[in-house]
């Protein structure tokens, strides 16, 4: 548990709450890098001893703090330092790899299944092929320094990636792959995004409880001549991503 001493004491001659003093002392020492993620907090008697204020004051604190993304509470063992989230930018068609790189993270991904099957109808309807044409279904868990991020579907017609269901896709970039080792042109993608919650499965893959919410994001990605190539499906752990979406009038 992080102690107390050494933070900042409180001004009681500053028209500053005093909530609002115990906020600001504790959002500095997160965003500084004092405290690392996963870090607990003192307890709430504990802040209330130190800085001699009642527990609705503490509370306050701890709540803005929870409000601003920067705390979390969990059930026996307290508030604890949050993991930043990622903020992911919904104008470029990158994949997980790419991003994971571009913030200066080591990307990765362990192969849950791998398969050439059937197509479905929702597959052969969102591809354009005929029913039951043969397609490679690729299930990843994706990582970043090894923390899991998201699990991953993908799916593409067997013919245009003849010997993709035997390589090692455990850390490729699916996109790299498409482009440098079968020459696909990945000009540009339809997503979209409907919040939802952690099945059995999925929570433990992820490392989440059960029931936590969740992102999931599908994507259909098409080539300079508008056909579709591949159709993946992904559920990102919502404690970890914010997505932005720039706009103009």
């Amino acid at each position: 548990m992080i102690p107390v001493s050494g933070s900042m004491v409180l001004n009681r001659d500053l028209p500053v709450p005093l909530y609002q003093q115990v906020y600001n002392i504790w959002k500095r020492r997160i965003e500084s890098g004092d405290l690392k993620p996963g870090d607990r907090l003192p307890t709430e008697r504990e802040l209330c001893d130190a800085y001699d204020v009642s527990q609705i004051t503490v509370r306050q604190a701890i709540q803005m703090l929870v409000n601003d993304g920067l705390v979390v509470r969990r059930p026996r063992t307290g508030t604890h330092v949050a993991h930043r989230k990622f903020n992911q930018d919904l104008i470029r068609l990158t994949s997980f790899s790419e991003d994971m790189r571009s913030r200066g993270l080591r990307p990765g991904g362990r192969v849950l299944a791998v398969a050439e099957e059937p197509a479905d109808a929702l597959v052969a309807d969102k591809l354009r092929l005929a029913p039951k044409e043969p397609v490679i279904r690729i299930e990843r868990l994706r990582t970043a320094e090894d923390e899991p991020m998201a699990i991953e579907v993908f799916r593409i017609q067997s013919s245009l990636c003849p010997g993709l269901a035997q390589r090692d896709m455990e850390g490729a970039s699916l996109y790299d792959v498409l482009t440098k080792g079968y020459g696909l042109d990945l000009a540009w993608a339809d997503q979209s995004l409907e919040a939802g919650l952690a099945g059995q499965r999925e929570a433990a893959a992820l490392g989440i409880r059960r029931g936590a919410p969740v992102l999931r994001v599908e994507r259909l990605t098409y080539n300079s001549s508008r056909n579709p190539l591949e159709y993946t499906t992904s559920v990102y752990r919502a404690d970890r991503y914010k997505l932005n979406v720039s706009m103009k009038r």
